[in-house]
């Protein structure tokens, strides 16, 4: 897995259906983000991980860092999953898992190769990784955790 330090690596997702981006371009250079790894969508525990990062949000902005979520469903699943919880949350596809394999994520799940493993990874503008919190599979990530580390890293 990368570590703390390392420059993070520039995979490409989709950020929409037919809309490739690579990771470094998601913020303007010098603003940071917040790549948050989950298996899939309309699971509950990623449910409640991905509301708790909507009602979040404004915390994590202020502190200096854009929050996405990363998972390896397509980008109509996200459309259509970020509608029904209504999220206001970027959602990218890592159809491909590029940017899971990048990170050091990768892992096997009820059959199912290359899955993200539930984590959260904080870039600054530079795109260099500042934090990083792995979680269990079932773990429904501390938010209040997620948000002192960014303030933290941000200030």
């Amino acid at each position: 897995m990368i570590a703390v330090g390392e420059k993070a690596p520039n995979p490409t997702l989709l950020a929409a259906p037919g809309e490739a981006v690579r990771l470094h371009d998601l913020a303007p250079p010098g603003e940071g983000i917040l790549l948050l790894f989950y298996l899939f969508d309309w699971s509950a525990t990623c449910t409640d991980e991905l509301l708790l990062l909507r009602e979040r949000r404004a915390d994590l902005e202020a502190a200096g860092f854009t929050p996405f979520g990363v998972s390896r469903d397509s980008p109509w699943s996200h459309v259509a999953w970020r509608e029904a919880l209504d999220l206001d949350i970027a959602l990218l596809s890592d159809w491909e898992a590029e940017a899971i394999r990048a990170f050091g994520l990768a892992h096997e799940f009820r059959g199912l190769t290359d899955v993200a493993e539930r984590s959260c990874f904080l870039v600054d503008g530079d795109r260099t990784v500042r934090w990083i919190r792995k979680y269990a599979t079932g773990e429904v990530p501390d938010m209040d955790e997620m948000v002192g580390a960014a303030r933290e890293v941000g200030s």
